[in-house]
């Protein structure tokens, strides 16, 4: 049991590595003039059909359990929508217009908003943690940010929006397929989300137009994204809740602004001051409070 708790702990890490390594490599490519809607449109294309035909494998005789009531289909159509590919277009658009460690710290913030739309929709009032957590996380974002002049934005109000669009397009993504996961398998699921929000993207902007010219290390970088940031990230995360909880994997999801900020940082030479360290450091710990001292924590699976 031990073990498979511990099996548990390093494929969710693993995959959140993956997921926050994969912000870098994205802003890598960005440098040589990748769209970021090409990118989502041929990432989730290919990831979604490795991830169908993997679904076929394992839950064939309930792939197409989804669609057979009205209620889930609508739910579905929303979810791949507003959730799947709205989240991963403003996540990139996060990464190319401020760099990748911001927008993934900032994406970080959607657990506390899910906790406030809670107290909200349950018209209670929140507890006293709640309020500290809440204001942790309004102080961490505010050093990111303003490097610790609070007078100043120390980023574009541009990166900033987008930032925070992200935070929000996480939110949607966490709660739009609400009782869909319970329902259905979430393999089965994020097959479906992947498959058709990459025919929508292909056919808004088809993959095979404006293919960008990169060096070879752009290249890998892509292949980097598609292979193990999309497709590696999320098998090894759903194969994590077989063992832990996903509250206990929600907690790891801290490991993703870590990845992103540790790879921006040596690969990438983006300069955080103590500021902008200390208040990535105070989200994730907010985060983590809030995993600790909620009975069901948000799940928060990125990109």
């Amino acid at each position: 049991m031990k073990h498979q708790r511990e099996l548990g702990i390093g494929l969710a890490t693993f995959g959140s590595l993956l997921w926050g390594v994969s912000g870098p490599a994205s802003e890598h490519i960005f440098g040589y003039g990748v769209s970021v809607s090409w990118l989502i449109s041929s990432k989730m294309l290919m990831a979604g059909v490795v991830t169908m035909i993997l679904a076929l494998l394992i839950d064939k005789r309930h792939v197409l359990d989804p669609w057979r009531t009205k209620k889930d289909a609508i739910q579905m159509i929303i979810f791949i929508i507003f959730g799947m590919v709205t989240m991963q277009y403003i996540y990139f658009k996060a990464v190319e217009v401020a760099n990748a460690a911001t927008a993934t710290i900032l994406q970080y913030l959607a657990p506390v908003l899910i906790m406030v739309i809670m107290a909200i929709r349950s018209r209670s009032l929140p507890r006293r943690i709640d309020v500290v957590v809440i204001a942790m996380a309004l102080f961490g974002t505010a050093l990111v940010v303003t490097k610790g002049h609070f007078t100043q934005l120390a980023i574009s109000p541009r990166a900033f929006f987008w930032g925070i669009m992200a935070a929000w397009a996480a939110v949607a993504y966490n709660m739009l397929p609400e009782g869909l996961l319970a329902r259905h398998s979430p393999l089965t699921v994020t097959a479906w989300a992947q498959l058709l929000g990459g025919i929508g993207m292909t056919i808004y902007h088809p993959f095979w137009v404006g293919i960008p010219h990169m060096p070879a290390d752009g290249w890998w970088s892509y292949a980097f994204i598609v292979v193990f940031g999309t497709i590696v990230a999320y098998l090894v995360y759903l194969a994590s809740l077989q063992y832990i909880s996903a509250e206990a994997a929600s907690l790891l999801d801290a490991f993703e602004p870590l990845g992103a900020t540790v790879v921006a940082v040596t690969l990438l030479h983006l300069h955080m001051g103590p500021a902008e360290l200390a208040g990535g450091a105070i989200i994730i710990a907010t985060v983590a409070l809030m995993v600790i001292t909620t009975p069901k924590a948000p799940q928060l699976k990125e990109n």
